[in-house]
């Protein structure tokens, strides 16, 4: 009976050490595992952000101001125009294009075409691009990107500013809970925004928080 009962005890210590060990090993991974995920996911978004700021910049240019929502930014970027340059004739395979430019052998001129052909033109599937430009990466397409534009004062002048954003609890959706609000307390203890943003609304700035 004793020696059952030892057995029993044995048994039950080397569950309770495998368990222990389990419990040890994944309080090891599971912050590496939240980390490397956070990794894939912020290359998405910063890719996301960079794009909406390529729209923007392009269309301060021409027109003096930002787009203030991200539907007028799409709409833009279907139907309105940006100036393109464009090179008429070939570039011997002696002469660089500036030579060939100042022989006359070729021109340039400046047309309009249509802003997502200027602004994005290696992309091979517009529809797709565009239909996911709007939402934050990894919500599903349930939460729509919000973004603002307008204008500050600074020494007398009106400037134009923008700024998107897309907190943590967005963008890591689906992984550990803890881990992402630990993430942002971090940020808020160092007064930093909660997640990845481009732009300001407060300084006249087009950098994103990730450079």
């Amino acid at each position: 009976m004793k020696k059952t009962t030892r057995i029993i005890i044995q048994v039950i210590l080397g569950i309770i050490s495998i368990v222990l060990a389990f419990l040890l090993f994944e309080s090891i991974m599971a912050p590496v595992r939240f980390e490397k995920e956070r990794g894939i996911r912020e290359k998405v978004v910063v890719q996301r952000l960079k794009d909406i700021r390529t729209v923007q910049l392009a269309h301060k240019t021409s027109f003096g101001r930002y787009i203030n929502d991200i539907d007028s930014l799409i709409l833009f970027l279907e139907n309105g125009h940006l100036p393109m340059v464009k090179k008429i004739g070939n570039v011997p395979d002696t002469l660089t294009e500036a030579q060939a430019l100042k022989l006359k052998i070729i021109s340039r001129d400046t047309i309009y075409e249509i802003a997502y052909k200027v602004l994005f033109p290696t992309h091979t599937d517009k529809e797709k691009h565009l239909a996911s430009l709007k939402y934050i990466p990894f919500t599903n397409k349930e939460e729509k990107i919000t973004m603002s534009a307008g204008f500050i004062e600074k020494s007398g002048y009106k400037i134009p500013v923008f700024e998107v954003k897309m907190p943590y609890t967005s963008y890591l959706r689906g992984l550990d809970n803890q881990q992402i609000m630990n993430l942002a307390s971090r940020a808020n203890d160092l007064n930093r925004y909660p997640g990845i943003k481009v732009g300001s609304m407060e300084e006249a700035i087009t950098e994103g928080n990730w450079e």
